[in-house]
């Protein structure tokens, strides 16, 4: 297979055959589409770049239905099978029963002249219309497997009530030649747009309407007099190759046909621009949007690295230089026994160290037996118990500072004041200080991907190709070692980071915002008593602060307008994840913006979310601007 020597290099949704397709997709996604997806109404699937939105389109296509009919008693293709057959895509005994009819927006569309006239916009409905036909008829003969154009001649089409009020598109013709109306008016709309000069040309195709989804939704193709492929999709995907005043038009009026069809919509995030930042979707019956990073998160926990060790299970399954299986053999998720023995030894002088000015106080005196007994255990878990108690005390003499608490503290006050927060926010001080690897294992490396298919990939590219490397050199022991993953995923959140400057608009400003960003929450995670465990990942801009970024947005050289632009691209981009914050009675509502997972391996922060700062939009312009600023305590330092 042309992918064996790195399967998780190629991006299946475009260049695979529709049998590698079916073998590499992973139907938990079928699973996260909303019960809804598949009722008449408009669906707009949204993500940034690799989020798989071409991929779930590409699935309910004729040729991948078949194939996925025709290996549906292979055993690792029966669970896509049966998620078909649970949403009536496909029949037990009759095999698919939807036309999916697959259109990408990549190319023609943004060729059209640009503005708002009649005829413009006419063109443009035209050529959609005339695109879905076209693609609904090819469609249709490799559903029925014809072996010639000309076999769509005995298709017979009948329309229902609809059907009467079609005008563009003629309702008379045989299959095969509405087949030859809409090539040639397709090359009609080229010819007009070929010698478009500004004056009204007679004869230019003009729809004063999207006809193709009504002609879709109504017309029924008789074969042999048995209704054949009774179930619609309509797919148009790439809609952020359209100008603006194009998407919104088709939106827009495909909304208003309020369609008895599911018209799946898909585009990246980009599109949306400043909007991206708007709190709340436009939901109603007719239109409803799925941002599919949002459809992972806000369900139940776990779901997205359910999906993801599927997708890397199938990946491993199409190579042959290491066994297949889980890609969680080959990563430890452990340390060995005496694996991290300097490690350890100088966690233990460093904990003497800190506590030596507590030593002989009364208060700590239980706490400080307790450590003594880490002290004699040489283990990562007894290590860890003690950074908690370190933590603690430093937490502990901060508050009496504020209410000159003097009473000894129990070991049971200990317990108490621990918590699974705190324990992650001791590993993460770990690896900040002592150099312990933190980012290993399945589970880190499902969190790394934020959600993100490409992002996943990447990053199991790269420990594939380590794995390679062993194997090469047949090392006795194909599996990568926590300092090994460790090492590998930071290469790669390294060259995430250096290549933004190339790939974004404002790409050295979103660097250097992003730089800061990373430095601030690093100041913020690694405070002695770590007030907000397990640690800093996101910064907060108020309500308050965001209508003071919109009210600027017009003037595209302010400064305000610029970092407003600049969070929207870094938000539609997956370098930073918008969560919208709530307004409580101490504080305005706004919107939280954590950096992406994988460059918080970059920036060696934890990986939870929940923990973040505000700030002003003030602060953020100087970030963008000059990025990371040495903090007040620096500065006195440096001095």
């Amino acid at each position: 297979m042309a992918y064996r020597t790195n399967p998780f290099l190629e991006r299946m949704s475009e260049r695979t055959s529709d049998q590698e397709f079916v073998r590499l997709f992973s139907p938990k996604i079928i699973e996260r589409l909303p019960e809804d997806a598949f009722q008449g109404a408009v669906h707009i699937f949204r993500s940034p770049p690799g989020g798989g939105k071409t991929t779930l389109l590409r699935a309910f296509t004729p040729t991948a239905l078949k194939a996925f009919w025709n290996t549906r008693r292979v055993q690792e293709m029966n669970e896509s099978y049966q998620k078909l057959v649970s949403r009536q895509v496909m029949h037990e005994q009759d095999g698919p029963q939807l036309l999916g009819v697959f259109l990408s927006c990549a190319s023609g569309y943004a060729d059209l002249p640009p503005g708002a006239s009649i005829n413009q916009e006419g063109l443009f409905r035209a050529l959609l219309d005339c695109r879905i036909v076209l693609r609904s008829l090819r469609n249709l003969a490799a559903l029925m497997s014809f072996s010639t154009p000309q076999q769509l001649d005995e298709v017979r089409l009948e329309y229902g009530e609809v059907g009467s009020d079609l005008k563009a598109i003629p309702t008379e013709l045989s299959a095969g030649e509405l087949v030859r109306w809409a090539e040639q008016r397709e090359r009609s709309v080229y010819a007009a747009l070929d010698s478009f000069g500004g004056s009204s040309r007679e004869g230019m195709p003009s729809h004063v309407r999207f006809e193709g989804v009504l002609w879709l939704q109504t017309v029924r193709f008789i074969v042999d007099n048995n209704v054949v492929a009774p179930r619609r999709l309509l797919m148009i995907d790439d809609l952020h190759k359209l100008r603006r005043k194009q998407r919104a038009l088709l939106i827009e009026e495909l909304t208003e046909l309020r369609p008895t069809i599911p018209v799946w919509l898909a585009e990246r995030s980009i599109a949306m621009g400043e909007e991206l930042l708007s709190q709340g979707a436009r939901e109603g019956r007719d239109l409803r949007e799925y941002p599919l990073e949002e459809m992972w998160s806000s369900q139940q926990r776990g779901q997205f690295s359910t999906f993801a060790q599927n997708i890397l299970q199938r990946r491993l399954d199409v190579q042959n230089l290491i066994p297949s299986g889980a890609f969680s053999q080959y990563l430890r998720d452990h340390f060995k026994s005496d694996e991290l023995r300097k490690e350890i030894e100088l966690g233990q002088q460093g904990f003497k160290q800190s506590v030596e000015r507590q030593r002989n106080s009364p208060r700590y005196s239980e706490w400080l037996r307790q450590a003594g007994e880490y002290l004699e255990t040489s283990d990562l878990d007894s290590l860890r118990e003690l950074y908690v108690i370190r933590t603690l005390i430093a937490r502990d003499e901060s508050k009496r500072q504020l209410t000159l608490e003097l009473a000894p503290l129990a070991t049971e006050e200990l317990e108490d004041r621990d918590s699974s927060q705190v324990q992650a926010a001791a590993e993460a001080f770990m690896h900040e200080e002592l150099k312990i690897p933190y980012y290993f294992g399945i589970d880190k490396l499902c969190t790394l991907a934020t959600n993100n298919i490409e992002e996943l990939l990447s990053l199991a590219a790269t420990l594939y190709e380590g794995l390679q490397a062993k194997q090469i050199m047949r090392k006795p022991e194909l599996l990568l070692s926590p300092a090994e993953q460790e090492k590998l995923i930071k290469d790669v959140a390294k060259r995430k980071r250096e290549f933004i400057p190339k790939s974004h608009t404002e790409g050295t400003r979103a660097q250097r915002l992003l730089d800061a960003v990373g430095a601030y929450c690093r100041d913020r995670t690694f405070l002695p008593n770590a007030p907000y465990a397990p640690g800093v990942t996101g910064v907060r801009l108020s309500q308050a602060e965001l209508a003071k970024l919109r009210a600027s947005a017009k003037r595209a050289d302010d400064q305000k307008a610029i970092l407003l632009r600049l969070l929207s691209e870094c938000v539609a981009e997956n370098l930073l994840m918008a969560r919208d914050s709530s307004a409580s009675t101490s504080r305005d509502g706004g919107t939280v913006f954590y950096l992406n997972r994988t460059l918080c391996a970059h920036f060696d922060l934890p990986l939870q979310t929940g923990g973040w700062q505000d700030v002003s939009a003030d602060t953020m312009i100087e970030w963008m601007e000059l990025g990371p600023q040495p903090n007040r305590r620096r500065r006195l330092e440096m001095k």
